[in-house]
């Protein structure tokens, strides 16, 4: 179990602090796979792609101008 009491959306000049009611959800595994279609056989071929195995979630919090402290 992890425990996180703040979230940061970062760019290269600027960084934004989500600290109030962060949350995560949606945590999934992609993996790009194919399929081909034969003509004589009866099953088709299904390709996948094991190197591009990349994650996709959801990020949500509250946004408010009351925590900007610079």
């Amino acid at each position: 179990m992890c425990v996180f009491e703040n979230m940061f959306l970062t760019n290269s000049l600027k960084q934004l602090k989500i600290q109030f009611n962060p949350d995560v959800s949606n945590f999934k595994y992609n993996v790009i796979e194919s399929q081909q279609t034969t003509l004589g056989s009866k099953f088709p071929f299904i390709k996948r792609n094991g190197n591009s195995l990349f994650r996709t979630f959801s990020i949500g919090g509250l946004i408010t101008s009351l925590i900007d402290t610079a």
